[in-house]
């Protein structure tokens, strides 16, 4: 049987504090908070321009 995979492109936007994100919860937690209910999600900003590996070694850990 396949596996679905649902997530949405990025999440880091401000209007899905209190929709989606906890109104207390820091915007540093939000990747781990989104990776609690969506399986994966698109990060456009490489397209654009090479991250730090810095940002790749976060991205991972959250």
């Amino acid at each position: 049987m396949a596996r679905w995979l649902v997530g949405t492109s990025g999440y880091v936007y401000r209007d899905w504090r209190t929709r989606f994100y906890p109104r207390a919860l820091p915007v540093r937690a939000w990747l781990p908070y989104y990776a609690a209910s969506f399986d994966t999600v698109e990060l456009n900003s490489p397209f654009y321009r090479l991250p730090r590996a810095a940002t790749f070694r976060a991205w991972a850990a959250a």
